[in-house]
């Protein structure tokens, strides 16, 4: 068996325990959450998330973050009628 060691696959491990982190909080939010608090929780979410991209990651990386950023805004701006009938 090899392990790789590298930066890289802690990199790629990090992404991917933070994506699981994340839509773990979403489903919770999602289950207990008025719409407002959901909303404020989803774009919290994404906020910090996008705060945490490290300057140097790939384009694909960045391309990759930018397509999920808009896909969870999106839920958000899906409640905001809820929020303000």
């Amino acid at each position: 068996m090899t392990i790789d060691t590298t930066e890289h696959a802690a990199h790629r491990a990090i992404g991917a325990s933070a994506k699981a982190e994340n839509l773990k909080a979403l489903a919770e939010i999602s289950a207990t959450a008025d719409c407002a608090q959901q909303v404020d929780h989803i774009r919290g979410i994404v906020a910090v998330t996008m705060a945490h991209l490290a300057a140097d990651v790939t384009s694909a990386t960045r391309d990759s973050a930018a397509q999920w950023q808009k896909w969870a805004l999106g839920l958000s701006d899906a409640l905001v009628p809820a929020v303000n009938p």
